[in-house]
């Protein structure tokens, strides 16, 4: 009986990088579904706007055009280490893995004290009016999404501090950056619809 040949495959790579990696449309769908619930909540922003006669309602004020500014450069400037990280990620670096994404986690915890203090300076409940709600509404979504991605960096420096470190996953340090790309740029049109409202923006002080 004829054998069949044998093909020698060890030195194929065990992970691969982008659109061959199935993980990565996993994240692709759901950076859709999520940007699809940001893009209803801002959809709601404009349809209850569209209706009232006051906008915003009596009593609300500006939480603060500086603090809420910063918040947004902050989440903008993070975005840097974290695509510095990935590129180490492909060189397999892991030094500078650790380095990029200690920067990027201070700032990611930065931002978050930032937030916390903006919405402390918020003049409405999430249960005062619709608007209230929406405000609250998105502005918790969102920050949950950059609790989400503040933890996952922190348990990649543990990862890559206490290791064993795996070539799969540097495939997901590319993906983390990605994903975290996607977290800041769903923020960029809410600071401009909610802060930069002329209605809100009427009411500084």
């Amino acid at each position: 009986m004829r054998q069949r040949p044998v093909l020698d495959v060890s030195a194929l790579p065990t992970t691969a990088f982008g659109q061959r990696d199935p993980l990565f449309w996993g994240v692709l769908s759901i950076m859709s579904i999520e940007g699809t619930m940001f893009a209803l909540m801002a959809a709601s922003y404009f349809y209850l706007r569209g209706g009232a006669r006051l906008w915003p309602p009596a009593g609300t004020f500006h939480p603060g055009l500086g603090l809420t500014t910063a918040n947004l450069l902050i989440l903008l400037v993070s975005i840097a280490p974290m695509a510095l990280a990935a590129r180490a990620a492909k060189r397999q670096d892991l030094p500078a893995i650790r380095l990029w994404l200690i920067v990027a986690t201070v700032l990611c915890i930065a931002s978050l004290a930032l937030r916390w203090v903006v919405l402390q300076h918020l003049t409405f409940r999430w249960d005062s009016h619709a608007y209230g709600s929406l405000i609250w509404t998105t502005a918790a979504l969102h920050t949950t999404h950059v609790v989400t991605g503040t933890c996952e960096n922190i348990l990649f420096i543990v990862l890559l501090t206490r290791g064993p470190v795996e070539d799969k996953h540097m495939d997901d340090l590319w993906l983390n950056s990605l994903y975290w790309y996607f977290v800041v740029a769903c923020w960029v049109p809410f600071y401009c619809i909610f802060f930069l409202d002329p209605g809100l923006l009427a009411t500084l002080h």
